[in-house]
């Protein structure tokens, strides 16, 4: 069998768990003007499975009623809006929409048109053109929802279209939208002065994963009739994972593949927990480079001397301890430790107390300090 985990970004990965009540709460939205999911914020840390979520969203809107455009922002997300779903519309009614003759990759952002030969091109903003294609979806019967994914702040295009998308809920177009970003780009937008609407929206902060769910899925996973594995390491391999998603695909990945590798052999008398040392230094190796390393390049240098200072404790930090560590007066610890728990790096966790979002983050820091001295 094919390895069933996927620890690669941007795709829903066969084994997708823990998120499911938040699938169908948006899905079952759709259609209904008056449901508040209409419109959602996803908000979650590099790894939290934002991504993998809007593709099981996208999935679940089955149906020919229904067209799910997904979009990242880019330097074009308005040409890539509309293009998208000028695309999807002759797959549902053929020939009902005219030709698309061409599109102006401007900050105007001209799409052109043409109904046949004898007729001529009509061009226009991005709000024409986009309620052009609203009249017809009302007209069949159609509702579209945006998907979203990895918003940025601070574009004029994301402006543009989230404006846009508010004047369409006003003039009642059956149209919904999943917005996905990171917890500080979601914020920078909540905050925007010409989107203050959104904050009226639902918002979804995408946390760690039940541990009871992580191995209640691991162990169906991969204690089979043939499985080398025992209960014990696979319940292990599950608790390591943290319930962190990107975890859970690389845990899950490289177990498989040491199960199928030792497949036929007897593991089953004490190599198992060599295994999952290796599955583990595989998956930390993998996490480190990809999200760890991301995260810390993102850091000030004060923030960096705020979360070394951080690593020092075995378990919850203090912001007291924080502040005599770094020698830093009250309100710049408070400075400090409002950004990173802006930024996701960090989360409250009892009164005065902090400790990392992302795990194994304090070992990751262990290795980053042997290496800057």
């Amino acid at each position: 069998m094919p390895n069933p985990f996927n620890p690669s970004f941007g795709k829903r990965p066969v084994h997708f768990y823990g998120r499911q009540d938040t699938t169908r709460t948006i899905v079952s939205s759709v259609g209904d003007l008056n449901d508040p999911w209409r419109t959602t914020l996803i908000t979650g840390v590099r790894g939290s499975g934002k991504t993998a979520l809007l593709s099981d969203i996208r999935m679940n809107l089955r149906g020919e009623d229904v067209i799910a455009l997904y979009v990242v922002p880019n330097e074009a997300m308005l040409d890539s809006v509309l293009v998208g779903l000028y695309r999807q519309l002759p797959k549902t009614v053929p020939g009902a929409l005219p030709e698309l003759k061409s599109i102006s990759f401007n900050p105007g952002v001209a799409v052109s048109f043409e109904k046949n030969t004898k007729l001529p091109y009509f061009t226009g903003t991005f709000s024409f053109q986009i309620m052009e294609m609203m009249d017809f979806c009302m007209k069949h019967g159609k509702h579209i929802v945006f998907l979203i994914d990895e918003a940025q702040k601070h574009t004029g295009d994301m402006r543009v279209f989230i404006s846009t998308y508010q004047d369409l809920i006003m003039r009642e177009y059956s149209v919904s939208m999943v917005l996905a970003g990171l917890p500080s780009v979601v914020s920078d937008i909540l905050n925007d002065d010409v989107l203050t609407f959104l904050r009226r929206a639902k918002q979804i902060d995408l946390e760690n994963i039940e541990l009871m769910t992580v191995g209640h899925e691991f162990r169906k996973t991969f204690l089979g009739a043939d499985s080398t594995l025992t209960d014990e390491v696979v319940s292990r391999a599950a608790a390591c994972t943290c319930g962190y998603p990107y975890l859970i695909q690389l845990v899950g990945y490289y177990l498989w593949e040491e199960m199928t590798a030792n497949s036929g052999r007897d593991t089953q008398s004490g190599a198992c927990p060599d295994v999952l040392e290796e599955v583990l230094f595989k998956s930390k190796a993998e996490l480190f480079r990809n999200v760890h390393k991301l995260v810390f390049a993102n850091l000030s240098n004060k923030d960096r001397e705020f979360v070394f200072a951080m690593s020092e404790d075995d378990e919850a930090s203090s912001v007291s301890a924080i502040g005599d560590r770094m020698q830093e007066k009250k309100n710049c610890i408070s400075l400090y430790r409002d950004r990173l728990i802006s930024t996701g790096v960090v989360k409250p966790c009892g009164h005065g107390l902090l400790c990392f979002n992302y795990p194994y983050m304090k070992e990751f820091l262990s290795y980053k300090k042997q290496e800057l001295l």
